[in-house]
Parts: C-alpha cells; structure tokens; sequence
C-alpha cells in the first residue's frame, strides 16, 4: 500500500459565503508522485471527483520551481486557472517554498506560467496575452444547448473564442435571468461544437447577484467531464479581455479591474478578478483570487 499526503483546499472564495469557491485536492509529495502512475493519478482525480486534481513533480523546465500535473475526473489538461492557484498556495503551506516567496514559475503542460502572492491567502498568476479567434454564429444551435430560447442570446456582441492559455466560446446573454435558467446539454454541447476550436462554453451577463460585481458567469466543459464549473480562472482571462475589448462595461478607461461571480447556480459562489495589463493593446491578464485551506489528509493507493 502506498500513502499519498494531499491537502484540499477552495479556490476563488467570497468571504460573504462560508462554502464556495472551487475544491482541489493536490497531492504535493513529490518524491511519493514519482512512483504513481499517470492512470492511476487518473483514477485518484476520479475518486476525489472535484473540477480538478494536481500533483506536484520536479521540473524539468531550469526556471520552474516545480512540475504541476493537472487531472479532471476525465482527463489530463494541460492547463487550468484554479489548480495552478490552489497549488500555489499549497507550496507554501506545505513549505515546499520559502515563506518569503512573492513570485515564481510553474511548470504546466502549457509551459511556465508565473504566479504572484499578493497577501497570504491570495494567489496571482500571470496569465498570456489574450487572442481572438473565430467567431460561432448560429444562435439557435448554442440556445439549443443550454435550453434557452435564441432571443435570450445578445446580438450587441459576438458569440467569440478567445484565448489566453486555453480557449474559451464567450457567449453573451441579455440578461442574469437567462443565465440562471440555463440548463446545459452536455451530449448535445459536444455535438453541436464537435469540429470547434473548444467545446468549453462560457455564459456571460452584466447583470449580476452583487452589486460589486461586473459579470455573471457559468462554465461548461462536458468534454473534460466538467457538467459545470464553480470558479473557472483559466476562463477569466479570457472573460476580462472580452469584456474590455468589446467594452461591456462601457467604462472609460481601460486596464481597470473586472469582478467575476460564478458558482452561484451550483451552491459554490465564487469571486474571480481579471486585470488586462496593456498600454496599446493587451499584453496579459492578470488572474487573481483568494485561497482558503480546508482540509489536510491521507490517500491510500493499494
């Protein structure tokens, strides 16, 4: 029998509410990860059965501080926003790194992403400079997949993919009444998206459930078996350089930075931040959030 030590902890928490944010477990002792295997790193992401597992390995990367190998109950990705936070986090508390940190790299399958300490509980990462891509127009087969009627789709802006590590089809509503009703198709999302550059839909409303928040979000990825997603940070990047780019938030000047709710359809309401770092045109987003520990334990691999 082999004993696996991981700590849990939630992932963009609000404060308001005692129980939200999105759950990881991550699995930091490297020279015991060394000797699983990436099925049964599959398995344990299984069993835990959060958004996402980690499992901290050496780098091979010379300016990375560690390797973080991300699961969902699904699959292996190369990248997500709240493990890379959560981990970060992680290393400290479990003094992998010296408390006196402010920055380092992380080695993930998309390459070295930096992340920050702002404060003790709250954890930065830097996140690549945002594209633009394609553009999805038929309405009726995206209303289709969440069960909303095609008027509740926005025509001010477009249903777009974008990107700043993984990408994401942004999908504006008219209104945070739609979004709450919407009810996703996860078979019929993976059909209707199947040649698409992703099939991960992001729904997106000014509206929003406090009065300190810019957006109202919800996150499907049914192609990693993620139904829906709590706090999606590899998503915010993408969200915070759309909404400026199309300027929903009708501000007047650029680079402020863009409170993100999710979470709350799903009993896990979340806060999310995204800064667009760029005098001419975006350079990077900023993705931050607050950390909290939750629970430390043991996991028994035979």
């Amino acid at each position: 029998m082999q004993i696996l030590p991981y700590v849990q902890t939630s992932v963009f928490v609000d404060d308001r509410y005692p129980f939200g944010g999105n759950q990881l477990a991550t699995f930091w002792n490297k020279k015991e990860n060394a000797q699983i295997k990436t099925e049964t790193m599959q398995g344990i992401a299984l069993e835990m059965n959060f958004s996402e597992t980690t499992f901290i390995e050496e780098s091979s990367m010379k300016n990375c501080t560690v390797k973080v190998r991300i699961f969902t109950p699904a699959k292996e990705i190369p990248f997500a926003g709240h493990p890379t936070l959560g981990t970060a986090f992680v290393l400290k508390h479990t003094k992998l790194v010296e408390s006196s940190i402010t920055k380092l790299n992380l080695e993930l399958g998309i390459g070295a992403i930096t992340v920050e300490y702002p404060s003790s509980d709250i954890v930065q990462m830097i996140q690549h400079g945002p594209k633009f891509l394609d553009e999805f127009s038929n309405r009726t087969a995206i209303a289709e997949t969440v069960n909303l009627p095609v008027s509740t789709i926005s025509t001010k802006y477009p249903m777009q993919y974008v990107s700043t590590g993984t990408p994401f089809l942004i999908i504006p509503l008219t209104s945070l009444k739609a979004l709450q009703q919407a009810q996703p198709n996860g078979s019929l999302i993976l059909q209707t998206l199947q040649n698409q550059l992703t099939k991960k839909i992001v729904l997106l409303s000014t509206e929003t459930m406090n009065h300190d928040s810019d957006v109202h979000v919800r996150m499907f990825a049914p192609d990693v078996g993620v139904i829906e997603d709590p706090a999606t940070g590899s998503a915010a990047g993408p969200i915070g350089a759309y909404v400026e780019q199309y300027n929903l938030l009708q501000r007047d000047t650029k680079g402020e930075p863009i409170f993100i709710e999710q979470g709350y359809e799903i009993r896990r309401p979340s806060q999310l931040i995204a800064k667009v770092i760029g005098k001419k045109e975006a350079e990077k987003v900023l993705v931050s959030g607050k950390v909290k520990l939750i629970a430390e334990g043991s996991f028994y691999v035979n």
